[in-house]
């Protein structure tokens, strides 16, 4: 999301053209800005207030992930529009990205994954009474 803007240019003369980016320099120090420890230490103290449970999911190519045949590629996202190279399921890319990171967050849930061994070995070694205490 920080990344520059691609440097344009011009063929003829050898300068450089406008391309966004002192623009985009004020979207990137609010971005930076913004704090997001803070926020996801903000959602896991008002979730266990609650008595919820915050599931981290890593978003990795989420958005260039098919659905439908589980095959990555760049070369499938276009924009807004998802259409897979390898069997041609076609989607809206964020919508997709979104079902994905459900459906990696309700593979945790149901002890489909890995990880959730990992997590059940570290809730065994912090009891429930531990953790409220310390909270």
């Amino acid at each position: 999301m920080l990344r520059r803007c691609k440097v344009k240019v011009d063929e003829n003369s050898g300068r450089f053209l406008k391309n966004g980016q002192s623009r985009k320099k004020g979207l990137n120090r609010a971005i930076s800005d913004a704090g997001w420890g803070e926020l996801i230490l903000k959602i896991e103290y008002l979730a266990a207030k609650q008595g919820k449970v915050v599931i981290k999911i890593n978003p990795k190519h989420s958005s260039l992930e098919c659905r439908n045949c589980g095959h990555i590629d760049k070369s499938s996202r276009d924009g807004e529009k998802f259409i897979c190279t390898e069997c041609g399921y076609h989607e809206h890319a964020d919508i997709g990205a979104a079902k994905t990171v459900r459906d990696r967050g309700f593979k945790i849930v149901r002890g489909d994954s890995p990880e959730l061994a990992v997590k059940q070995l570290n809730a065994q070694k912090i009891s429930a009474r531990t953790f409220v205490q310390t909270c």
